[in-house]
C-alpha cells in the first residue's frame, strides 16, 4: 500500500487491486493494477481481516 501511495499519490482502494473492478473502471485503472505486483484485494482482506485493517497498518497516522 505504501508503494502504491508513493507511485500514485493516494492509498489504494480495494477496487484498485481488484481485476474485475479495475476492468470496469477503465483502461487507466487496469493499467495501474497491471503496472505492479499488487496482491489481490481478497488476499489483503484475508491476511488482515479487512481492507481497513490493512490500511491502518500501512498508514497508522492517517
Amino acid at each position: 500500500m505504501r508503494a502504491w501511495y508513493a507511485r500514485y499519490g493516494s492509498p489504494p482502494s480495494s477496487y484498485d487491486w481488484s481485476v474485475s473492478h479495475a476492468s470496469r473502471r477503465g483502461r487507466e485503472a487496469l493499467a495501474r493494477l497491471q503496472d505492479g505486483a499488487w496482491p489481490a484485494a481478497s488476499t489483503v482482506s484475508e491476511v488482515y481481516g479487512s481492507w481497513g485493517a490493512a490500511r491502518t497498518d500501512a498508514f497508522p497516522d492517517a
